[in-house]
């Protein structure tokens, strides 16, 4: 809408213009005191419907988008606009009568039915544009995704380790220290997180079941480097397992939380999960380190996951307290 919210004030008077002179020539009108009188009444009709279809064009465009809602777009678009315009017609109609005795059609009919034409043709430049807009947008989304999905898949293939190799690695080293109760749990937890992360290049959503499952080994681990600096309250109900989140998603907001923030005895990281509202969130109180040096990867590519997948976005609430990540609970389709 940039296109017409910048030209708007030219485009309205012009079209206002152009009607005005060809109803004048049609009626053979040359008195000027009428010309200028139907010069303001068609402006003000003109300038009342013209903004009216536009605010109705973009309210529908975000309430009842054509990719999701078609048919509901088109109908509550024909329904509001012939409503909107028979109802300024007719009030503009009565107005010039009483004030000047003369509309530029005498037959309120025939003006309402002229309007419409008019507003219907202008409706359709407006749907054009946002069309067209709309499709440039996406093709810019979908380039740039593909990208995306390029250079994950040429990360993931770099980093890519023999998973017989260091799991045989894993098991001769919890063989060689199994009275050491803390080191096998500790390596069992290793283990099970990066067998996920390997098995993760394979499935974009995981059953949040799963998801905190691996999560609970990571946050083991990092319990194990942290002690009593890092606090993690993980507060969901099973009832919410069936719901899918992206793979390591929920991790990658824990670990982040950790990178940026300051982790003592005497100033602990405190990182709460929990559900709100078909959202899981991740939460933790900011105490940011000096140097704070963050490209913010890890979060936008949640963010491109999560295009993929749903047309619900993330949401990110911060203040100086906190910082805390919502994340839309997806429903996996087997």
């Amino acid at each position: 809408m940039n296109f017409w919210n910048t030209r708007l004030i030219f485009l309205i008077p012009l079209v206002g213009l152009l009607i005005l002179s060809m109803f004048l020539l049609s009626f053979g009108i040359k008195d000027t005191d009428i010309i200028v009188r139907q010069v303001i009444f068609s402006m003000l009709n003109t300038t009342t419907i013209w903004l009216g279809c536009v605010f109705i064009v973009q309210y529908l465009w975000k309430k009842y988008p054509w990719e999701h809602h078609p048919v509901k777009h088109l109908v509550y678009e024909v329904v509001l606009i012939t409503i909107y315009t028979i109802t300024v017609s007719g009030l503009i109609y009565y107005l010039s009568l009483y004030f000047w005795n003369m509309p530029i059609i005498s037959e309120l009919g025939a003006a309402i039915f002229i309007t419409l034409l008019i507003t219907y043709l202008i409706t359709g430049i407006h749907e054009g544009v946002f069309f067209y807009q709309q499709w440039k947008l996406n093709f810019s989304k979908s380039a740039r995704l593909e990208r995306d999905n390029i250079e994950a898949r040429y990360a993931a293939l770099r980093t890519q380790l023999n998973p017989h190799f260091l799991f045989n690695s894993l098991n001769s080293l919890s063989a060689l220290v199994e009275n050491n109760r803390q080191a096998t749990d500790y390596i069992q937890h290793m283990s099970d997180l990066m067998r996920y992360m390997l098995r993760g290049n394979e499935k974009e959503l995981v059953l949040l079941r799963d998801e905190l499952s691996v999560l609970n080994s990571y946050i083991y681990l990092q319990k194990i480097r942290f002690g009593e600096a890092l606090i993690v309250k993980l507060q969901v109900d099973d009832r919410h397992f069936h719901y899918a989140v992206p793979t390591l998603s929920l991790q990658m907001l824990v670990e982040n939380a950790i990178k940026h923030n300051i982790a003592t005895i005497e100033k602990p990281l405190i990182v709460e999960l929990g559900i709100s509202d078909k959202y899981i969130f991740v939460k933790n109180n900011l105490q940011l380190k000096k140097i704070e040096n963050t490209s913010g990867h890890g979060l936008n590519n949640i963010i491109a996951r999560y295009r993929q997948h749903s047309s619900r976005s993330i949401i990110i609430n911060q203040n100086t307290d906190y910082f805390q990540v919502n994340l839309p609970l997806l429903i996996l389709e087997l």
